[in-house]
């Protein structure tokens, strides 16, 4: 494992270069300490040019033998590159294979409106992760297992999270670290999202909501290992996620923000809160691409939330077949769904409905089943949200597969739920197909 450290002959860089030795040390990993000289050194006389190189190539050595000094077992290198800081850094990171890439910068209010240059440059559009470093002490602290470091661990609905759930992993297996798991969410579009009704006051929490919200961020950080406390802290938005993250970790007195980074945007993505968080915090920031997140084999899914939904003819009724055939293999939970057209809710048709769903599982079926009689006009987005509220693991409904006017005819409703839901979808067709 290799980490590139960028250092630039600043005070804060400096300062800051004991806390990245004691960071690799702790991973076991290379530092490579590299500075890049500016392009203008081109244009001196070719003698000055080789004394400057040779006098800043003896600066980084002594560095390196400093850091070396300080961390005994770290082995250190240092290099001098010629071009654009955050070019030729990037570029070094990927001809090294590096695992991580530090940038120092300061962490009081003026040198953070620095942070739009260099640091922002490769932060924001590396393929490796970045770290932004304030100081050096809590890392320093964290490496010497004086304290657990402190991270504040940004989560999205996305891929873009997974790589920076990764790297927790990584910092966590090295020495302890506590980690408060956070995810800043808009209630309007969460609460459709589950197919909540929408509170009237949707800026204050909402029970229901939360409890959903906390349990998905345990699912979506059950890959964390190590050692440290994990805590979940679902934050309703009132502003900018930026700001909500940061008032986060100034609050928990956060060493780190750990966030991930994706190109696009998307109504649960962090997407750019990334560099807002990088140019407004105090703290020491952990950018992960999602191009990061390692391939690593994964064990076969379990398939134990099993959700059936049929209109309660004869055909749609063979998706619970298979879906009680998936339910038994796994002995989980089966539910079943019937999204009726109703303008409002009955309470006499809702229980006759869902006594017709129940009466197509047999008596002595020995594994739990509910039932969901649901009321909208568009039966696609009612299974999605049920399907999220419940925390599917599959959801089986059939089709007829039929073309042009048939296709028309039937709404399309599978091929609607297949645009609407990142849930595996069983499809059943008919037998005679």
């Amino acid at each position: 494992m290799t980490i590139v450290y960028a250092y630039d002959f600043s005070e804060t860089a400096t300062e800051c270069a004991l806390g990245a030795a004691a960071l690799a040390s702790c991973l076991k990993a290379k530092l490579l300490v590299a500075h890049v000289v500016d392009p203008k050194v081109r244009s001196l006389a070719p003698g000055l040019e080789a004394k400057l190189e040779v006098a800043t190539q003896a600066r980084l050595d002594a560095l390196a033998a400093q850091l070396r000094g300080a961390e005994p077992a770290l082995d250190v290198g240092a290099v001098q590159l010629h071009g654009d800081p955050s070019h030729e850094l990037k570029a070094l990171a990927t001809r090294e294979g590096c695992q991580l890439l530090i940038v120092a910068s300061g962490g009081h209010s003026g040198d953070r409106r620095a942070v739009g240059s260099v640091s922002k440059r490769i932060g924001l559009g590396s393929t490796v992760p970045v770290l932004v470093i304030r100081e050096s002490r809590p890392w320093q602290d964290w490496a010497s297992r004086r304290r657990p470091l402190r991270a504040v661990l940004g989560m999205s609905r996305d891929a873009s999270c997974a790589g920076a759930v990764e790297i927790a992993t990584q910092l966590r297996s090295a020495a302890p670290c506590d980690v408060i798991a956070t995810e800043v969410y808009f209630a309007p579009e969460l609460a459709s999202h589950y197919g909540l009704a929408r509170a009237p006051f949707w800026l204050s929490p909402d029970l229901d909501l939360e409890q959903l919200v906390e349990r998905d961020l345990a699912k979506r950080t059950s890959g964390l290992r190590g050692d440290g406390e994990v805590r979940f802290h679902p934050s309703v938005a009132a502003g900018g996620t930026a700001n909500h993250l940061l008032d986060t970790a100034e609050r928990e007195r956060a060493d780190v923000v750990i966030v991930g980074q994706h190109s696009s945007l998307g109504p649960f993505r962090l997407g750019s809160v990334s560099d807002a968080v990088l140019a407004q915090g105090r703290m020491s920031v952990l950018i992960v691409p999602a191009s990061a997140r390692a391939l690593r084999a994964e064990g076969l899914p379990q398939l134990r939330r099993v959700l059936a939904a049929t209109d309660l003819s004869a055909f749609g009724n063979h998706a619970v077949r298979y879906a009680m055939a998936l339910a038994q293999a796994s002995g989980g939970e089966l539910t079943l769904v019937y999204v009726s057209d109703a303008q409002a809710p009955d309470w006499d048709d809702e229980v006759s409905l869902a006594a017709q769903l129940r009466s197509l599982v047999p008596p002595r079926w020995p594994f739990a089943v509910a039932t969901e009689v649901l009321f909208g006009d568009h039966p696609s987005a009612a299974i999605a949200a049920a399907a999220e509220r419940l925390d599917a693991d599959v959801i089986c409904v059939a089709s007829h597969g039929r073309r042009g006017l048939a296709r028309a005819a039937l709404g399309s409703v599978t091929e609607e739920l297949m645009r609407r839901t990142q849930r595996p979808v069983l499809v059943v067709r008919p037998p005679e197909e």
